[in-house]
């Protein structure tokens, strides 16, 4: 038995059993309403007050459904009542208006590094995707279903990051899309720290070449809690190092206004193989005749960097 599997067994049988009634999910959404307001009105809602709006007139049957929730996920304070962190954190998931149902947008044509555009005016070859069964000059087009924006190009799947309804609402395609970047970075950003986006248990990462994926060489992540969580390629590794990101800036470019599709050095061709065990993989930038080469270790980590002029 692996370590992961023995770490699912510790798990408590079935910890949201006290989850399964609607009363009690209607007091976690009144909880919640409330603490939407809270800084007006402050967070505590007062016991009379969560009953009505429960709508539940028999007190007997109300006590007892809220002590079902008691410390875990509704905790009681001097002036009243309010969700704890996992509260909160099952509250937002079952909120009906944040995952409302949406129409699909797109597809509409992205940029990319091969284009020639302000962010991949570099120098650098477009990606590789003969691998994927993709012609290496389709067109990269962006589309958001399923509470889900995906980068695409022809029918592979480059990049995919969730959004709820509620946050696209009120914006158009372009700052959409903005948005997912932001998002993705992050949550890359943390893996390259070794936190788990979900549930910031330490993860595990892992060059590979040669995979299932769109590109020959990416890395795998692992979470002990969620099981794999995905990857992306290699070059992903670089986005936020200092050397990279000075690079840049040097050549008036800041890699923190470019959305991550557009960026040269995600993409095989950027790519050399120094050893294969353990893995180890340069990744080559250049600007305007300066290169920049970062070198990585087969856990996806930055090892070493070498600046010079062609």
């Amino acid at each position: 038995m692996t370590s992961q599997h023995r770490k699912r067994d510790e798990r408590p049988v079935d910890p949201f059993k006290s989850l399964g009634n609607e009363t009690r999910l209607e007091i976690l959404r009144a909880l919640y309403e409330h603490r939407q307001t809270a800084s007006a009105t402050g967070e505590q809602l007062p016991y009379s007050t969560l009953r009505e709006r429960v709508g539940v007139e028999d007190k007997g049957n109300f006590n007892y459904h809220l002590r079902q929730l008691r410390e875990q996920f509704v905790e009681e304070a001097a002036e009243g009542y309010r969700l704890t962190f996992a509260g909160f954190e099952i509250a937002k998931v079952i909120d009906i208006d944040a995952w409302r149902s949406h129409e699909k947008r797109g597809p509409v044509p992205v940029g990319d590094a091969s284009e020639g555009n302000a962010a991949g005016d570099t120098g650098a070859p477009p990606a590789d995707t003969e691998a994927s069964g993709e012609t290496p000059d389709a067109p990269m087009k962006a589309v958001y279903e399923d509470s889900i924006v995906k980068i695409e190009r022809g029918e592979t799947t480059l990049f995919a990051h969730a959004v709820r309804p509620v946050g696209a609402a009120d914006r158009n395609m372009s700052d959409l899309l903005d948005v997912a970047s932001t998002l993705w970075r992050h949550t890359i950003e943390q893996i390259l720290e070794g936190i788990c986006p979900y549930c910031h248990t330490t993860v595990e990462r892992s060059l590979t070449i040669g995979s299932e994926g769109p590109w020959e060489y990416s890395f795998a992540v692992e979470c002990p809690q969620c099981g794999p969580i995905g990857g992306s390629h290699a070059g992903t590794a670089l986005l936020t190092h200092p050397a990279v990101v000075s690079f840049y800036w040097d050549h008036d470019i800041d890699l923190r206004n470019r959305r991550f599709w557009e960026v040269p050095f995600i993409g095989d061709e950027a790519v050399t193989v120094l050893d294969e065990e353990p893995l180890e993989l340069r990744i080559d930038l250049e600007l305007d005749g300066d290169t920049l080469a970062v070198i990585l270790d087969d856990d996806a980590r930055v090892v070493d960097t070498k600046r010079s002029n062609l």
